[in-house]
């Protein structure tokens, strides 16, 4: 393969490069099986969120050629995902179809400002529990919600928004399930499942040979069953105008928390999809998250325009195109190009699928995005507080709302943590183990410590912050007179509430005669100290850079002064990182 040219970097994007003929045919093959894997899925997902079919094509068209396009991922294949079906749907049945792009529009529009803002690399810390837990409540929403088409449950009140109302209704309805459609349903799903398995046939996407066997074997024989057209009528053969037309100033502040829920599903769908092609591809490239934040916005802006839906990074999708050869962008533009070509040549036959044939595709969706082995281990492995949080995800986002399930499991999440944290010992007594060693300091050191029992020796440890101030405290204020020396080498950040908590441990001290020294202060805490006043309310002579000499600088026992040695220098970046 020819190595492709190179062109100047431009504004701090990464160098423009110029493929070469190799490098178009072989992402233009892996665009072409993506496309063809996208092609039923948009449809499907489409029908799942309750609007025409033709959205889910327009958005996987404009919204993947536009984050292809200008997103951090090379690899990242954008469209509509079974992840934000809940949130969509939840928007459809509230406030109407309409409202789906005004709250496209703002989700483009809060995606480009965290881009700006540089959350990229933030939504990358989201607790990983929360993600398990609202993707498998996800999928189990998407699952149950197909049980009416796969069935054709008839009857049913298409305008019940909560999971327990919907599965009551279904139930309630059950005796108006046929044999035609739920055959044509289980026969779908047998060829989603076994067509994979089998040997060379099992590279031509199975979703793509259920749609069209099942299709012809309906169509043909004349089966009774919902089918596209029957819902929606045909499918528009045609490149939709850019329009406006769906803005509504007046619904902008009611649309704003499903729009926040769309934008924050949004990034961590799409960046943990950009992480993921980045451990299959061939290349050490990483993404750029924050480029793809701002990437994801512009397909956001762009999809409600040409009447498609709020979309993410797909990554199943994206995982198709590497597996197929993808290796740049191109893959995601020849996927957009596929679709808008298949849309335009064969938008016509699409009225004929079942609707039972959409549903079976997307309950293998939903259980392949539920992760469900994953689950079991958690449930059976993890913690208890840890399970409670994952388990109080799922059934918030079942029963509730996915914006509060991500908001409880966040915030759970963050007192776990804190309380996990006020559990370390903030201070400890530097003491010999059985061996008459201390282990946190070298062996001299260690030795010259034990010789000085007159004085306590402590180290700080982790962060000296708010959830630590009250242990470090307690530790310190229980010694007598005798003077202090306290390490500070293993604190790299301290918090108001440590300083507060210092400074009067260091008053405290002083007012009941008693001497604390501090050394081995980190680089990046010294100036900290400093401009808090730690240091001046210390003194020069009770700052040092090595423990070693802050022990010969206080008084031996026997009334013999040590030797003392010069303290350490104040300067603006404080002492040297390493002190012993």
């Amino acid at each position: 393969m020819a190595l492709p040219a190179r062109l100047p970097a431009h504004q701090g994007l990464p160098p423009l490069t110029i493929p070469s003929l190799d490098e178009i045919r072989a992402n233009a093959i892996a665009g072409l099986v993506v496309g063809i894997i996208a092609l039923p899925l948009s449809i499907a997902l489409a029908v799942a969120i309750g609007v025409p079919p033709i959205a889910g094509l327009y958005t996987a068209i404009f919204a993947g050629g536009a984050a292809s396009i200008f997103g951090g991922s090379r690899y990242n294949i954008t469209g509509p995902t079974a992840a934000l079906v809940p949130i969509l749907s939840h928007a459809v049945l509230r406030y109407g179809p309409k409202a789906l792009p005004m709250a496209g529009l703002m989700a483009g529009g809060i995606l480009v400002i965290m881009s700006v803002l540089r959350f990229g690399r933030l939504i990358r810390y989201m607790p990983g529990l929360v993600v398990v837990g609202f993707t498998a409540g996800i999928a189990l929403s998407i699952g149950f919600g197909q049980v009416n088409n796969f069935l054709a449950v008839s009857g049913t009140d298409p305008g019940l928004e909560h999971f327990h109302q919907k599965t009551w209704d279904t139930i309630s309805h059950i005796g108006t399930v046929g044999l035609a459609t739920p055959l044509l349903g289980l026969a779908s799903l047998g060829i989603l499942l076994v067509w994979p398995r089998t040997p060379r046939l099992g590279r031509i996407p199975a979703p793509l040979i259920a749609v069209v066997a099942i299709t012809g074997v309906a169509w043909g024989f004349g089966i009774g069953t919902p089918t596209i057209a029957s819902r929606y009528g045909s499918l528009p053969r045609e490149v939709p105008a850019p329009s406006l037309g769906f803005f509504d100033a007046g619904l902008a502040w009611d649309l704003l928390p499903i729009a926040f829920s769309i934008a924050v599903l949004g990034a961590v769908e799409s960046l943990l999809s950009a992480v993921v092609a980045d451990g299959m591809a061939p290349t050490s490239t990483r993404h750029d998250p924050d480029r793809e934040l701002r990437g994801q916005g512009i397909a956001n802006l762009v999809s409600p325009l040409m009447g498609g839906t709020p979309a993410t990074a797909a990554i199943a999708r994206t995982a198709a195109g590497i597996r197929n050869g993808g290796t740049s962008r191109l893959t995601g533009v020849f996927h957009a190009i596929t679709v808008l070509s298949a849309t335009l040549l064969f938008g016509g036959l699409a009225g004929h699928i079942p609707l039972a044939t959409l549903a079976a595709i997307l309950l293998v969706v939903a259980w392949n995005i539920a992760e469900a082995p994953e689950v079991v281990r958690l449930l059976r492995r993890a913690p208890r507080e840890d399970i409670l949080v994952l388990v109080s995800t799922v059934l918030i986002t079942l029963f509730v709302d996915l914006t509060w399930a991500i908001g409880f499991g966040v915030f759970a999440s963050a007192i776990l943590l804190l309380r996990r944290l006020v559990g370390l010992p903030a201070a400890q007594e530097l003491l010999p183990d059985e061996n008459g060693r201390i282990q946190q300091v070298s062996p001299e050191l260690s030795e010259l410590i034990q010789s000085r029992p007159d004085i306590a020796f402590f180290t700080a440890q982790g962060l000296l912050s708010f959830h630590s101030a009250a242990a470090f405290e307690y530790e310190l204020l229980g010694q007598g007179r005798n003077p202090l020396i306290l390490r500070m080498k293993d604190v790299h950040h301290v918090d108001s509430s440590g300083l507060i908590t210092l400074e009067g441990i260091i008053e405290h001290r002083q007012h009941s005669g008693g001497r604390i020294i501090l050394t081995a202060i980190q680089p990046e805490v010294y100036p900290v100290l400093e401009r808090y006043g730690i240091i001046a309310l210390l003194g020069p002579e009770n700052v040092f850079e090595h423990t070693r000499d802050a022990i010969r600088s206080i008084d031996a026992p026997h009334g013999h002064e040590a030797h003392p040695q010069q303290p350490l220098t104040v300067h603006p970046f404080g002492a040297a990182a390493g002190g012993q």
